[in-house]
């Protein structure tokens, strides 16, 4: 009966600590859980974003995920996994594109600043091209300019041209359209194009001011659009996503935007 008592015991201790230890490593296993936020942002501002990334991540100790692409194919992703914290397109534009295709809403948001349209040639401007439009209609430019329905990029660039009466005329003369904004880079970089219609913030892609000059689009009248940053409806970590953009608007996030060309003022020159 000793015996029996004695085999027990034993039992009921050793359950006891397996039982303990493996609470122990259910609470490990959950300090060591880190949130994690998925940023979707357009090509264009994307160099900012990694950045912010960077120090977000040391200052809140978690990981920050981007997908960066043009904003039709953002809003795909978004679609089919429904995941996502996060959506950070060119223009606010896609904010609507992002409500007509997708069952995603953007819960909160916050302005970043504004970036602007500007005519890209390969650097030291081979082409001669003086920077007018009248130029693009009475020259023979490869020209190419994004696509309306792809990305927030071209949708600016349509209505920009469609302001100035020139858009349809516009289109009969370019070589092709580009996805988006990383298109048009490639696309002076290949010899495919002589001029670009893009976004300023772009030079900053891939060390592209290596090999494009900057010439201002209007500059009587500039064409600007303002970037802001949203909460989507499918976050999991909404108050870390909320915590991202209280962080771009301090000081130190400001000043990473304006070093990539996205202002809180209209006529940032670089």
């Amino acid at each position: 009966m000793q015996n029996v008592q004695k085999i027990l015991v034993i039992i009921g201790i050793t359950f006891l600590f397996y039982s303990c230890n493996f609470t122990e490593r259910q609470n490990v296993g959950k300090q060591e859980k880190i949130k994690e936020l998925i940023i979707y942002c357009e090509n264009a501002i994307a160099p900012s974003i990694y950045e912010l990334k960077n120090l977000f991540e040391k200052e809140y100790h978690c990981k920050v995920t981007i997908q960066n692409d043009c904003a039709l194919n953002l809003i795909g992703l978004i679609n089919y996994s429904f995941k996502g914290d996060l959506f950070i397109p060119s223009s606010l534009h896609s904010f609507e594109m992002l409500r007509r295709r997708s069952n995603a809403e953007i819960k909160d948001s916050v302005f970043l600043g504004y970036n602007k349209l500007v005519y890209m040639v390969k650097k030291g401007n081979p082409s001669g091209f003086d920077g007018k439009i009248k130029s693009l209609l009475t020259n023979d430019y490869s020209l190419i300019i994004a696509n309306p329905e792809s990305s927030s990029l071209g949708y600016e660039t349509k209505k920009a041209l469609t302001n100035r009466k020139v858009y349809e005329k516009i289109l009969n003369i370019i070589v092709s359209l580009s996805t988006d904004s990383k298109g048009l880079i490639r696309s002076i970089k290949n010899n495919q194009a002589d001029i670009v219609i893009n976004l300023e913030s772009t030079v900053f892609i891939n060390g592209s001011m290596q090999y494009v000059d900057i010439i201002p689009f209007d500059p009587k009248n500039p064409y600007t659009m303002k970037v802001y940053a949203g909460v989507l409806s499918t976050t999991e970590n909404e108050e870390l996503a909320k915590d991202f953009l209280t962080f771009v608007n301090t000081q130190e996030g400001k000043s990473i935007l304006n070093k990539y060309g996205i202002s809180k003022r209209k006529t940032l020159i670089f």
